[in-house]
């Protein structure tokens, strides 16, 4: 007969173990999606330009940096603002909707989340409301008091403060470059297809005159209207891609 002999008995079971890591995944990827939306929904995201409506600044597939908390933002259908940092400025490069646009129904916002989540924001849900949000790209030129009229595709601005119209240039600060027709001395520019002239707009408080660089093309303000403040999504503040561009707006 053997005495003091101890057996040891193994608590392991390797179906719990899976189990346990298996939830632990799921957990990670529950807290990283909710983390993705909300600074995703609140704070910044990255858009893909899909147009050359801003060149010579900005060019197809170069890929942004929006900052949505640069100013107010209105959640929920409109219910409630977010307070942002300031108002959109002159000179402003923002992310808009045009007043025809509308944003995806509230049921296939989490659906097309979800999709942009697993893809790293290369795939979206294909809908009849894509139309509705695509990517516009363009550059704040006249605010809140202003009169503005457009010249040979230029922007002439009248300040509140101000009795003298100056053009965009004159009043900010940052300089930038825009795509303009050139003609001969003795072309009639008002038969060319790409002449838009508009006469003095007075801007009221909450709207914005919106214009892409590239003058050659109308989807702006000039064609659309004055863009209410609740349509900006958020100010570029920085490209990152491609790499031998980078730079900060």
């Amino acid at each position: 007969m053997i005495f003091g002999k101890k057996y040891q008995y193994s608590l392991y079971k390797p179906s719990r173990r899976k189990n346990s890591i298996f939830l632990k995944i799921i957990k990670f990827i529950l807290i990283a999606f909710i983390l993705y939306e909300l600074i995703t929904g609140f704070f910044i995201f990255t858009v893909n330009i899909e147009s050359n409506s801003m060149e010579p600044l900005l060019h197809q597939n170069n890929r942004l940096l929006i900052f949505k908390l640069s100013y107010p933002q209105n959640i929920f259908n409109n219910r409630f603002t977010i307070p942002g940092i300031g108002q959109p400025k002159r000179g402003d490069i923002v992310i808009y909707h045009h007043n025809f646009e509308r944003d995806y129904p509230w049921y296939l916002k989490p659906i097309n989340s979800i999709i942009n989540f697993f893809t790293f924001q290369k795939r979206e849900l294909k809908t009849k409301y894509d139309y509705n949000n695509r990517v516009n790209v363009r550059r704040i030129v006249g605010i809140p008091g202003d009169t503005i009229k457009i010249k040979n595709n230029i922007a002439h601005i009248k300040p509140m403060e101000s009795n003298n119209f100056v053009t965009e240039f004159d009043l900010n600060k940052d300089k930038y470059n825009i795509n303009i027709s050139s003609f001969p001395e003795n072309w009639d520019s008002k038969n060319n297809p790409f002449y838009l002239d508009i006469d003095e707009i007075k801007i009221e408080e909450g709207f914005y005159f919106i214009m892409g660089d590239n003058r050659e093309l109308y989807f702006d303000s000039r064609t659309s209207g004055l863009i209410p403040e609740q349509n900006i999504k958020g100010k570029v503040v920085f490209r990152f891609w491609p790499l031998k561009r980078i730079n900060v707006f």
